[in-house]
């Protein structure tokens, strides 16, 4: 009987300690769920983190060499992106002439409906009208564009080269959609200092003729309501 009661008293102890180590079991297991949850969660917002600073560190390398501008009319403010990839030595010129103040006091003397709004000529500064719009800083450099990146056609390329339009294929070219700015010539490598914005409607009839350089990011309602004659204030680089 003695012997039967201490038999029971070890059969309790014993099962008393394998619950107290499968609760231990279960504590250390709990912990290790947790612990590996927080280095999952750790792992996700890492990645999450470096995902966000590629997208931002790309968008730094494709925004980091465009120059902006605005065009300051007594309407209001034409705010422009100008890319230098897509144009280098147009863009150097529009920002050169900026910086000289060649642009202020000029104004946009041809605008046509549902087209383009014109301007950049020094003349326009003077009291002859007749002559607005055959004036330009007294130099004249090549077209930049590459006729692939915007779609033109072999024989649409030909046509054009016959015509004395010269191509390059280094540069990513715009087609001159609403916004965007472009250079105004009188035939190939004719470029100066006058300067369109196409206004309502895209025109791919300007693609391959025309070197468009820039697009307007702010102020759009502003070009629309520009009329021929509005004087152009001033241009200066944005900060």
């Amino acid at each position: 009987m003695i012997i039967s009661l201490l038999n029971m008293g070890k059969a309790q102890k014993l099962k008393q300690q394998r619950k107290i180590e499968r609760e231990e079991e279960e504590i250390i297991m709990e912990k290790k769920k947790k612990k590996k949850a927080i280095i999952f969660l750790l792992i996700l917002v890492l990645l999450v983190g470096l995902v966000i600073v590629t997208f931002v560190f790309v968008d730094y390398l494709k925004n980091k060499d465009i120059r902006r501008v605005v065009i300051e009319t007594e309407k209001g403010d034409i705010k422009l992106e100008l890319y230098p990839k897509v144009a280098p030595k147009t863009v150097e010129n529009f920002i050169k002439l900026t910086n000289d103040e060649f642009y202020d006091g000029t104004t946009f003397h041809r605008v046509v409906e549902d087209f383009v709004i014109q301007g950049g000529d020094p003349l326009t500064k003077d009291d002859d009208p007749s002559n607005d719009g055959t004036g330009g800083p007294g130099y004249t450099f090549e077209d930049e564009i590459n006729p692939k990146s915007l779609g033109l056609t072999l024989d649409e390329t030909k046509t054009l080269e016959k015509l004395g339009y010269k191509y390059r294929y280094d540069i990513d070219s715009i087609s001159h959609e609403p916004g965007v700015i472009s250079m105004a010539n009188s035939g190939p490598d004719t470029n100066g200092s006058q300067f369109f914005i196409v206004t309502t409607q895209a025109q791919p009839d300007l693609n391959g003729r025309h070197t468009a350089f820039g697009k307007v990011y702010e102020g759009m309602d502003i070009v629309l309501n520009i009329e021929q004659g509005d004087i152009i204030k001033r241009v200066y680089m944005a900060k």
